[in-house]
């Protein structure tokens, strides 16, 4: 049975298969997880915690679990002191922004990247350099060449932002050489790499790459974990570890002083959640339909794409980036799509310089039989396209 959406953030328009949202299916969302895991936070002896301001860093309960399984699936040693609770990625990377850049500094990003997190980027008073990736993740010579171009203008090279494990929306994994490239880098130059680890727990062949905060522990790396795709973004949980220095810094923020945990109704919950045990099979449920829905719509690309479109299948994350033949454009492409009922993300959204020769698939919202039709609509409107050329 065809399974349809019932709630997004968006307005789904009835008829249309819509690519461009990249958040959980609703089949998939742990309803009942949660509901019993609220219960047990509302009914255990410390209840009225869950609906105080909370320490600063987060419950311990949940930083604790977090180390845990950090521990154990990473091999990085961490105390439930070394992870700050967060409102989710959004909301750590605008705090990083916030505590360790200041006016007239240089921020790095990949091309492409995570298209809402320009629009976070840009709401401070920081300078944007994009930096190329290629199959193989970020182009760290590229990245070197930018951090001497921005020193001899004057600048302060201070921060990275990078989604180097199933990118989004490229979905490649920096390769290991570059990962040990880029840690001797941001050493050398005390470059700030905040690394976006949203997607590690959805992987789907063999297991994720080591993060570049396990590789080197005392290197300048903010990891920012999230609940957002392992369990529901309707949560706003998420964390950050950091080597001690960096995340003194963060602890300090204003916000925090203010008003203690950023989530602290959540984290209460998910804490009780991990204490029943369910994450790990709720995790590995989802990686089965992840993948199978991968493949379903990875099947009918292929199928349907015509001759010149390209794409790679991830090993993990929610996106297939399609690079489209050299004299179609996505923008000219989309009032096609539309004609036939189909929509994806423009992959000049994504794109500090402009580029619109790639569009970016969500497969994570719909079953099966969707995607397979939404890819079939879409090599239909991209053959138009063509011959309208």
């Amino acid at each position: 049975m065809t399974e349809t959406p019932v709630f997004t953030q968006n307005e789904l328009r009835e008829g249309f298969v819509e690519f461009a949202f990249g958040e959980p299916g609703p089949a998939l969302l742990p309803v009942g997880l949660v509901r019993d895991a609220a219960g047990r936070a509302l009914s255990s002896p410390g209840a009225a915690g869950a609906l105080a301001y909370g320490s600063n860093p987060g419950p311990e309960e949940l930083r604790t679990h977090i180390a845990a399984r950090t521990a154990e699936r990473e091999g990085l040693a961490l105390a439930a002191g070394d992870v700050l609770v967060s409102g989710g990625n959004s909301q750590a990377l605008g705090q990083v922004l916030t505590d360790l850049t200041r006016p007239g500094d240089v921020v790095f990003v990949e091309c492409p990247t995570y298209n809402l997190a320009l629009g976070i980027i840009a709401d401070h008073p920081v300078d944007v350099v994009g930096v190329r990736i290629d199959e193989q993740g970020l182009v760290v010579d590229a990245l070197e060449e930018a951090v001497r171009e921005a020193k001899a203008w004057g600048h302060r090279p201070r921060l990275l932002y990078t989604i180097p494990t199933f990118h989004n929306p490229a979905g490649v994994s920096l390769a290991p050489g570059r990962r040990a490239q880029l840690l001797e880098l941001a050493r050398r130059e005390d470059l700030v790499i905040v690394e976006d680890d949203v997607y590690r727990e959805l992987v789907y062949e063999g297991e994720a790459p080591p993060a570049l905060r396990a590789l080197d522990p005392e290197a300048p790396v903010v990891r920012l974990g999230s609940f957002a795709k392992s369990l529901a973004p309707g949560l706003r949980l998420g964390w950050i570890d950091a080597p001690p220095e960096l995340r003194d810094q963060l602890s300090a923020d204003g916000v925090l002083e203010s008003g203690g945990c950023v989530s602290q109704f959540s984290a209460q919950v998910v804490a009780a959640l991990l204490d029943a045990g369910a994450f790990g099979a709720h995790v590995a449920a989802l990686r089965v339909a992840y993948a199978a829905r991968r493949d379903a719509l990875a099947g009918a690309l292929r199928e349907h794409l015509p001759a010149g479109c390209r794409f790679a299948l991830p090993a993990g994350g929610f996106f297939i980036w399609v690079t489209l033949p050299e004299e179609l454009t996505a923008s000219a492409l989309l009032p096609v799509a539309e004609r036939h009922r189909v929509g994806f993300a423009p992959g000049e959204r994504f794109c500090a310089d402009g580029d619109d020769r790639s569009l970016r698939l969500a497969f994570s919202l719909y079953g099966a039989d969707d995607l397979a039709e939404g890819g079939r609509r879409l090599g239909a409107a991209i053959a138009e396209a063509l011959e309208d050329l």
